[in-house]
């Protein structure tokens, strides 16, 4: 097994605005796995905020590389125990080489991912678009431009609330609010409920991590679940979640992987909470893996790629929230 990267630079068609900052462009590693002559493709975006850095990505594959190039694996989920302990800490990078497995065992057998997992096509959920923070004039904008059926609106503080209501004004799509942990806990549940009368179908994150115990679930209602993000990144912190949170956000980055983020699946399925697919600024490598999860969400948020404008991969298309696989095994995702 031969293990290698190359590194691109991902352009977004617009500034993208959250409560950790702006950024017009995201750079990202794309990792192959070939072996038998069939290549696996797998994606660690860089994230500032959470200390994923293109220098650090480079480094640690290059100390890893030579050793898992000899690792015996029959399923990639033997390759993940593997490479774990030498990768722990270094998630985005683990993701990578798992999902490069993961689609190169497609290729090996000649079936997609998804029909591995034995899921059926037509349980996927409609994918949201992701409006970043600006002005009114700017989300209404973004909107207009990118008609989506469901909106997830990144908001910075309680003070925005009076954004959402001049947007849903405008528009009356499925709205979905996404705080990245920016609220303050004394408002909490009184933007909670000003956000429930602007039929908003989902809060996503509302507190910082470590600030959770100031969420009651016994004050939420089945039709706005409260979901975790930043407070449930592996499948350690999905049964602690359930105290404060209605479902939680996986990423595969976050986690790990396609083999980490089932196990969270299945966790947290059997303890009732929702699920959703979530994902970062990334190319359609990254997409198309998570994307082979999607019958098995409640929600999904993988418009990544179609926030860019120069996605160095194809694969998955996700086309106004309509998620749409290719005939391809594997993940279906291939570079330019």
């Amino acid at each position: 097994m031969k293990l290698s990267f190359a590194t691109y630079r991902l352009e977004l068609k617009d500034t993208f605005t959250i409560s950790h900052g702006s950024y017009e462009y995201r750079d990202t590693m794309i990792v192959e796995l070939e072996r038998d002559g069939i290549k696996g493709y797998g994606e660690a975006t860089v994230i500032p905020y959470l200390g994923v850095s293109l220098e650090g990505l480079k480094k640690k594959f290059n100390e890893v590389a030579d050793t898992l190039s000899t690792a015996d694996w029959a399923w990639p989920e033997d390759l993940w125990k593997i490479a774990e302990p030498k990768l722990r800490g270094h998630s985005f990078l683990l993701s990578a080489i798992d999902c490069a497995a993961w689609d190169w065992f497609g290729k090996k057998k000649g079936r997609s991912v998804r029909g591995i997992l034995k899921m059926k096509d037509g349980s996927t959920p409609i994918s949201s678009y992701t409006i970043g923070y600006g002005t009114f004039e700017e989300m209404k904008r973004k909107m207009d431009a990118a008609p989506w059926s469901i909106y997830k609106i990144k908001l910075s503080s309680r003070n925005d609330l009076e954004l959402v209501k001049k947007l849903r004004e405008t528009n009356d799509a499925v709205f979905r609010i996404d705080a990245n942990g920016s609220w303050d806990p004394h408002y909490l549940y009184e933007d909670y409920s000003t956000l429930k009368d602007l039929n908003v179908d989902l809060i996503e994150q509302p507190l910082p991590v470590g600030m959770e115990n100031n969420l009651d679930k016994s004050r939420h209602s089945s039709s706005v679940p409260v979901i975790a993000d930043e407070s449930c990144s592996r499948p350690g912190d999905v049964a602690k979640c359930m105290q404060w949170f209605d479902g939680i956000n996986i990423k595969l980055m976050k986690c790990g992987g396609i083999t980490p983020a089932l196990e969270m699946i299945r966790r947290a399925k059997s303890l009732g909470l929702k699920v959703m697919g979530g994902c970062m600024t990334e190319s359609s490598v990254g997409i198309s893996a998570m994307a082979h999860l999607s019958p098995l969400f409640d929600y999904v948020d993988l418009d990544g790629a179609a926030l860019l404008s120069n996605d160095p991969a194809g694969g998955v298309v996700v086309d106004r929230g309509n998620i749409e696989f290719p005939d391809t095994p594997g993940l279906g995702c291939f570079l330019k």
